[in-house]
């Protein structure tokens, strides 16, 4: 299991939109509005990295009015 945090910049008065579509799709786990450069952080589980990065540019980017993604892949939990 490939888990990640998949910060999300945002068009100007989309963020809930664009939130609601992301907590949407089947391996995203948990979606935040936050304060700072990014505007949304998903939290995602995929079997592999294949996986992840289908669902990154796949489903991810094909929302309308995100602009760019930065993803953190989980090394270790505490």
């Amino acid at each position: 299991m490939v888990e990640a945090f998949v910060f999300i910049k945002v068009e100007p008065n989309k963020i809930d939109k664009v939130g609601m579509s992301v907590k949407k799709l089947s391996n995203v786990k948990d979606a935040y509005a936050v304060t700072g450069e990014y505007d949304i952080i998903a939290y995602v589980e995929a079997k592999d990295f294949g996986e992840l990065s289908r669902v990154i540019r796949e489903q991810i980017l094909s929302i309308p009015g995100i602009n760019k993604t930065n993803t953190s892949v989980i090394i270790e939990k505490y």
